[in-house]
């Protein structure tokens, strides 16, 4: 409680605030007066004067006199807890539902003695009362506003245990100079709780001053797997405020990417709101690192290497990671990703930002590299690369496009990866990587619903009214007997908007086109165009001819992922593909 109080021991600035609430503290108390364990708690050994984070006193210390010899990892809010109702001369200020209240922790002298011998529970042994000392409770008015109303309700005030217990113990018994059992009653007290909670004991685990800085971040994500994750981003803020910046003031990371935010905001590309601290600073790094090892094929970005970070290389090539993102945005944008539902991987734009700022910063034809980048990134997209991506992933993938712009040779994602046909049209879920870059090449194509005319591509606005529509819907295929895996696939499947939907029920397409074309009075020209724009046969549509529609939407649907990523698809006349289809696709 001392070396809480000098500032020995104080809080590396990326943890949390304190948030426990009055039952919590009133618990933990009881914990301590009934000597049960309330966990170990974990410190990190720092040296005062090389610190590698920036650092501060926990809640309710308002000036540390001494240097840090500790950080807190684990434990915060118990000693906090226990600083505040046990130590602190101050009430305990609780934050709740944006207003304050403030607490003094009093416990009940015979129920407290009652808990201690009997080891059981005892209701209302600890009481919680407001800053004036004053409570209304359970049909009972508690007033502890000075010494003698404490001793008369026979309440002790927790805060005295280590300052001033005997003046508060004596004083009491002069109190009750008449009365023997009291007298009695106030040393017992004494030697068997008040001795004992200043006896207490809590199991401490002490990392050494040299633990890497990864190590402490994978440490309390581990110890701390309740509570909200500590990321990167938030160790590397912590490690960047322990510096200052050009004017002497602490370097304020996680503030400089608010404003980064409001700025992408601002520019109404809606992809780039799905990008978070991390993927900024992850390719941050990659840039650094490319360009501090003069473009070398070998680059990283691993959590490591973020943590090496320096503020200097931060400053100097920000901004360039900002257009980095801006261009891929714009990117996305023309490839007809222009909703964050349907963004295919969000780990890809770490590489994707990074090329841009790197040939846009070498003064390359960004138009010229666009191919090429284009054709990586569906090939990541269908070819599923980055389903479990890795920051080496990212880092790899930056490296061999660059060298293709460069010098021309081929990625190796193109030799180790294919793209196979049976897996584009299997029965695909709404977070599947492939689902939303097939959906994306039909916003690409300038796909409109049907029956209102809007570009689904730009209806970012109304992306919840977007919904899945079977082209031949599920209940007529059921009722006709075509089988599941062929009309189930993302072949038969396109987007409309939702009242669309609702309107073609479970017609067949010859029954719904009709009520569509003289709802919205279009020619058969305008309603053809429509539907071409989803890869869909307006003439095997009105026909209802089933077999030969799904057989010619899957090959258009292949047809353009091969364009996008110049490359073919394999297995287009695969066993299993005709197994579906009934014939092949090539």
């Amino acid at each position: 409680m001392k070396k809480l109080k000098i500032g020995e021991i104080q809080l590396p600035d990326f943890q949390r605030d304190w948030i426990w609430d009055d039952e919590k503290i009133k618990s933990l108390l009881e914990s301590v007066i009934r000597n049960f364990p309330i966990n170990s708690i974990m410190l990190l050994e720092c040296n005062a004067d090389n610190m590698n984070f920036a650092c501060r006193t926990i809640e309710g210390v308002d000036k540390a006199s001494a240097k840090p010899q500790y950080l807190i990892l684990d434990g915060q809010q118990r000693l906090t807890s226990l600083y505040g109702a046990l130590f602190s001369e101050n009430p305990v200020t609780i934050n709740k539902n944006k207003s304050k209240k403030s607490y003094f922790y009093y416990v009940n002298m015979a129920k407290a003695i009652k808990a201690v011998e009997n080891s059981s529970d005892v209701e209302d042994m600890i009481i919680s009362v407001p800053s004036n000392k004053k409570l209304k409770s359970k049909g009972k008015n508690w007033d502890l506003s000075t010494p003698e109303k404490e001793f008369a309700e026979n309440m002790f005030p927790l805060n005295k245990i280590f300052s001033g217990t005997l003046d508060w113990i004596f004083s009491y018994a002069a109190y009750y100079s008449n009365d023997e059992c009291k007298k009695n009653f106030s040393k017992k007290f004494h030697d068997e709780v008040i001795k004992k909670i200043c006896a207490y004991e809590i199991a401490t685990i002490e990392l050494e001053k040299d633990t890497s800085l990864s190590a402490v971040c994978k440490i309390f994500e581990k110890v701390n797997i309740g509570g909200e994750k500590l990321g990167i981003f938030d160790l590397l803020t912590s490690i960047f405020a322990a510096e200052v910046d050009a004017n002497g003031e602490p370097i304020k990371l996680r503030k400089d990417w608010e404003k980064i935010q409001e700025d992408f905001k601002a520019l109404n590309l809606n992809v780039l709101a799905a990008v978070d601290c991390l993927e900024f600073i992850t390719a941050l790094t990659l840039l650094v690192n490319y360009r501090n090892g003069r473009g070398k094929n070998s680059v990283s970005c691993s959590g490591d290497d973020i943590l090496k970070l320096k503020y200097a290389d931060y400053l100097l090539y920000k901004d360039d990671v900002i257009d980095g993102f801006i261009e891929a945005g714009k990117f996305l944008e023309e490839e007809g990703i222009t909703i964050i539902k349907y963004l295919p991987y969000k780990p890809q734009l770490i590489p994707l930002a990074t090329l841009f700022a790197q040939l846009k910063s070498e003064g390359k034809n960004i138009e010229y590299a666009r191919k090429k980048i284009r054709q990586w990134y569906w090939w990541g997209v269908f070819s599923e690369s980055y389903r479990d991506a890795s920051r080496t992933r990212c880092a790899k993938d930056f490296a061999d496009v660059m060298k293709w712009i460069l010098k021309r040779e081929e990625p190796t994602i193109f030799k180790k990866t294919d793209i196979i046909a049976s897996k584009l049209l299997k029965k695909l879920t709404g977070t599947s990587a492939v689902y939303k870059g097939i959906v994306s090449i039909i916003f690409k194509n300038g796909a409109e619903d049907f029956l209102v005319g809007r570009n689904m591509g730009k209806s970012a606005d109304y992306a919840e009214s977007i919904e899945i529509h079977h082209i031949f819907p599920k209940k007529y295929c059921e009722a006709q007997n075509f089988p599941k895996e062929k009309y189930d696939n993302i072949a038969n499947k396109t987007l409309i908007l939702k009242n669309t939907n609702r309107k073609i029920g479970d017609n067949p397409p010859s029954v719904y086109l009709e009520k569509i074309q003289k709802q919205a009075k279009l020619s058969d020209a305008e309603l053809e165009d429509i539907l071409e724009k989803h890869f869909i046969d307006a003439e095997l549509c009105r026909a209802d001819k089933f077999d030969t529609f799904i057989v010619d939407r899957a090959k258009k649907i292949f047809d353009a992922v091969e364009k996008l990523t110049g490359r073919e698809i394999s297995g287009r006349d695969s066993t299993d593909i005709k197994k579906i289809f009934g014939t092949s696709l090539k």
